[in-house]
């Protein structure tokens, strides 16, 4: 490494739980463990919420390391960020944090977030975990017995700035999806459950559509299954709208073949399938189609909807806890990703489960084929899929392209950690 890296343990090297003075009645923002999502660079508060004494303290810039089994392992490490009025406002959060700010005249802060989320240190920190099983945690004094390299503070921040030009895109392909989701998501609510041209039609007033469009929605609204739908819309059951399939196989009867594995732990840590060779998957899988939607059918109150980005040489299957469903008869999977992301059919799901553990209640699939879901013409839906489908292509590119600049982003992080490659 050369003279310039310094060896000490991370508690030296950075500072851990630093002392952040707040007054005991007031309010300030606050970070709950469930705002950190796995493996996103940031996190913001979601409220302002009263400073009763005790919990984590920190300012923006600070990294927040889960230090409880499982949000460490699913990777819960981010850095805080304030709106830009508020970039000195000390804040507050879960107990489960632990608080990890560059140190004066040693370590850059962002350099420190990255140390952090180096593999390395956080396997050593998860080695470390005592407690009872299910709530075992990190001890913070573990740190003294970590030994870290430190390059002089301009090359901290040079590596800094690599890896988070790379999170940059990440993070804006993100917001981009959410958007583009979200587009979808208004469109299918108005046309399809608020009925928004037809009121409008009704009341006398302009839809705000074009001509052509405007013309294939009625102007009343008439009983049906589903409630009051448009005058002379068809109701469709699920199945008339997909196909659900159901076929599995053993991964493990070809033991040197690679799957793309589509689990729930995947979906939750960030819209990534596993790589795996069979040999290492166990259990049964579903396997996936061209042109498919996943749909979790556990605990359904979590939204886990999940389009396959792309197929290559590997056999692609998923966790049996996903339903798999390919578009039928009018169907369009556009339509489907719109229907199994709006909340009434979220709601309709959660009517529907059983089991008495509340972590692992299920949506049977047979009653759920045979519910009316949407009503409709096959006009309108075909028009909704050339708005809506470039916005959903859109959002599979956008992720293939995280998911190589995070391949990037990991490999040369501990590789720049260890001064293996220098900037």
């Amino acid at each position: 490494m050369g003279g310039e890296w310094r060896q000490l343990p991370f508690s030296q090297a950075v500072e851990l739980n630093p002392r952040v003075p707040l007054r005991r009645g007031e309010a300030y923002p606050f970070v709950d463990m469930a705002s950190v999502l796995p493996n996103a660079r940031t996190v913001q508060p979601v409220a302002n919420r009263e400073f009763k004494g005790g919990g984590s303290r920190f300012l923006a810039g600070d990294t927040l390391m889960a230090r409880i089994t499982p949000c460490l392992e699913n990777g819960k490490i981010a850095q805080f960020v304030q709106d830009a009025n508020r970039l000195t406002s000390p804040a507050h959060g879960s107990t489960e944090f632990i608080v990890i700010r560059g140190r004066n005249g040693l370590s850059d802060t962002s350099f420190a977030y990255y140390l952090t989320k180096w593999d390395e240190l956080r396997d050593y920190a998860i080695s470390q975990m005592s407690g009872t099983s299910g709530r075992q945690r990190v001890p913070v004094d573990c740190f003294d017995h970590f030994i870290v390299s430190l390059p002089k503070l301009s090359e901290q921040r040079a590596i800094a700035h690599i890896l988070g030009t790379l999170d940059d895109k990440i993070e804006l392909n993100r917001r981009m999806n959410e958007t583009l989701e979200a587009m979808a998501q208004v469109l299918f609510k108005s046309w399809f459950v608020d009925f928004d041209p037809v009121r409008a039609k009704m009341e006398g007033r302009d839809t705000g559509l074009p001509p052509h469009i405007a013309d294939l929605f009625p102007d009343r609204l008439v009983p049906s299954e589903l409630g009051e739908i448009p005058a002379g819309w068809d109701t469709y059951s699920l199945d008339e709208l997909a196909t659900h399939h159901s076929k599995t196989l053993a991964p493990s009867s070809s033991p040197e073949s690679e799957f793309e594995h589509y689990s729930i732990p995947a979906f939750d840590t960030g819209f990534s399938p596993a790589i795996e060779l069979g040999s290492a998957i166990k259990s049964n899988k579903t396997i996936v189609p061209d042109n498919a939607i996943l749909l979790s059918k556990l605990n359904p109150e979590i939204p886990r909807v999940w389009i396959p980005e792309h197929r290559d040489s590997r056999k692609q299957i998923c966790s049996t806890e996903f339903l798999v469903f390919t578009p039928a008869g009018p169907g369009q999977l556009s339509l489907l990703f719109s229907l199994f992301t709006d909340e009434s059919f979220r709601a309709l799901l959660q009517s529907m489960v059983t089991g008495t553990s509340k972590s692992h209640q299920r949506v049977p699939v047979r009653a759920l084929k045979k519910c009316v879901v949407l009503s409709g013409t096959s006009e309108l839906f075909s028009l909704f899929d050339r708005l809506v489908s470039p916005n959903l292509r859109s959002v599979l590119e956008n992720r293939v392209m995280s998911r190589t600049l995070a391949d990037l982003r990991d490999a040369l992080l501990p590789k720049l950690m260890s001064g293996e490659v220098k900037v």
